[in-house]
């Protein structure tokens, strides 16, 4: 790693809460509004499937979506 590497911003990123697999924001494959947040996903099936029933896939119990 170079010190040129620290500098460096990565990439923005949120956890899929269907499947908890980190997404970057701006490459993920779709996202859904949900009480006035935005929730990511790696594949359109996650999002479809959290559509579906959104409370299950978040809450107190569940990870955090931002990261």
């Amino acid at each position: 790693m170079g010190i040129l590497d620290i500098f460096r911003k990565k990439p923005a990123t949120a956890v899929d809460p269907v499947c908890h697999m980190t997404v970057e924001k701006e490459s993920a494959r779709a996202t859904s509004e949900y009480e006035g947040e935005t929730y990511y996903f790696c594949a359109p099936g996650c999002k479809h499937t959290f559509d579906e029933d959104p409370p299950k896939f978040i809450g107190a119990d569940k990870p955090a979506v931002e990261m």
